[in-house]
């Protein structure tokens, strides 16, 4: 690579791991508000369930359904985004389904049942998974040597979403007594962002394809990795990914009701013990720095086995704001900032460089395929068994089986996470 291109496309010559330049980290920066705003969007349907529950009439099981339903989407299109993506310019994908998912974010004021609400809840979650997959390629491939430390940018993002995201919801839905008035909101901040994308991003540091293209690279680098997608690694990081979708919604699904209709919370302090959900995720630089170092799967297997333990007590005798605060904010940063930031650099390290898109879509297939039941499984348990039992079922004991597919995979067939 002559030392042109090399600034043009905004990293730095000279050093045998690459530096980038404060153009990079702008572009970077917009693409985590953006991914922000997704974050936020996402929540305000599970903060004022309670109210959208009332009005409806649901039981426990079509609420929870519908809290996650959105993943469903993600789900659907997460393996089909991530082959586009591999294949044609991600700006405009990026741009597409930001519209897409404000539009029917807007279209959640206008359901009349079930079966409206479910559709507008799916088709929003299309529309996230579409630019997830995109910004996760983007970031996956242009920031390739530190791929997980950087991809923890995008989930900090995401926790400061998912922090502000419950409380302006519980807010603006105090300040109007109506539901619905954050949806518009939201939609707007959407329809905003995708023009500030559109506007602001350069095709160099959207449709980067990694050191395939953006350096020299011996291909003895990534000799190791077998090149098919279906691999032993793959497989474990799909399970894996799988569970932390079932546990990380599950609790995320009716977590809101409990507080407000078993513990008596308040709207505000529901809006506000929900949100540091998202505060954990700002531990994500963490999650990703030692991720890099010490292995993805460890890290996995390390916060699998502490959500198990914290979940507990969350739903069998806290009943304090500060302490469900405090412990919804540890589940917050295992379940993004730790497993779900190097699950998917696990998954883009289990492929080669030319596969890393289609990685990332598998990587939210498996995790949002399983968050789409997670939602009604919750339900479904919480009404045969109560409370206590279905939390213990889903939230303590599921993520060991997680732990056991990190344990199986093959630490010989992982790209390095540092650039040889």
């Amino acid at each position: 690579m002559s030392e042109s291109t090399t600034a043009q496309s905004g990293i730095k010559a000279g050093t045998e791991a690459p530096s980038y330049s404060m153009l990079a980290f702008l572009w970077l920066g917009i693409i985590a508000v953006a991914y922000a705003t997704n974050a936020a969007d996402r929540q305000i349907f599970p903060t004022l369930l309670p109210a959208i529950r009332a009005e409806f009439g649901w039981d426990l099981s079509q609420a929870g359904f519908l809290s996650t339903a959105f993943t469903l989407g993600l789900a659907l299109i997460g393996i089909p985004a991530g082959l586009v993506v591999d294949r044609v310019a991600r700006k405009p994908t990026i741009v597409v389904s930001m519209i897409l998912y404000s539009a029917f974010t807007l279209a959640t004021n206008y359901a009349t049942g079930f079966w409206d609400m479910l559709v507008f809840r799916v088709l929003t979650g299309v529309g996230e998974g579409m630019q997830m997959a995109a910004a996760f390629a983007i970031i996956g491939s242009y920031f390739y040597d530190r791929r997980t430390f950087y991809l923890g940018w995008l989930t900090m993002a995401y926790g400061v979403g998912s922090f502000i995201g419950p409380r302006i919801a519980a807010w603006m839905h105090a300040a109007a007594v109506d539901w619905r008035n954050p949806f518009v909101w939201f939609a707007i901040a959407g329809f905003v962002l995708a023009m500030l994308v559109l506007i602001a991003l350069p095709r160099i540091f959207t449709e980067s394809r990694g050191p395939k293209t953006g350096a020299v690279v011996d291909e003895a680098s990534y000799r190791h990795v077998p090149d098919t997608l279906i691999n032993r690694n793959v497989v474990m990081g799909m399970i894996a990914s799988a569970v932390n979708g079932l546990v990380m919604f599950g609790f995320l699904s009716l977590y809101a009701v409990y507080l407000r209709e078993e513990l008596k919370f308040a709207g505000a302090d529901v809006g506000a013990t929900l949100s540091f959900v998202g505060l954990g995720g700002f531990l994500s630089f963490y999650g990703g720095y030692i991720g890099d170092r010490i292995g993805n799967r460890w890290i996995v297997i390390g916060s699998f086995t502490t959500l198990a333990i914290v979940a507990y007590p969350i739903f069998n005798g806290v009943t304090s704001v500060g302490m469900q605060s405090f412990l919804t904010l540890i589940v917050g940063a295992c379940a993004s900032a730790f497993t779900y930031i190097n699950l998917l650099s696990h998954l883009q390290r289990s492929v080669r460089p030319d596969k890393v898109g289609t990685a990332s879509g598998m990587f939210l297939a498996a995790m949002f395929g399983a968050g789409a039941a997670a939602g009604y499984l919750m339900g479904w348990l919480i009404e045969k068994y109560g409370w206590s039992t279905a939390t213990t079922i889903q939230l303590s004991l599921l993520p060991f089986v997680g732990v056991i597919a990190m344990l199986l995979v093959n630490p010989n067939q992982l790209l390095s996470a540092k650039r040889r």
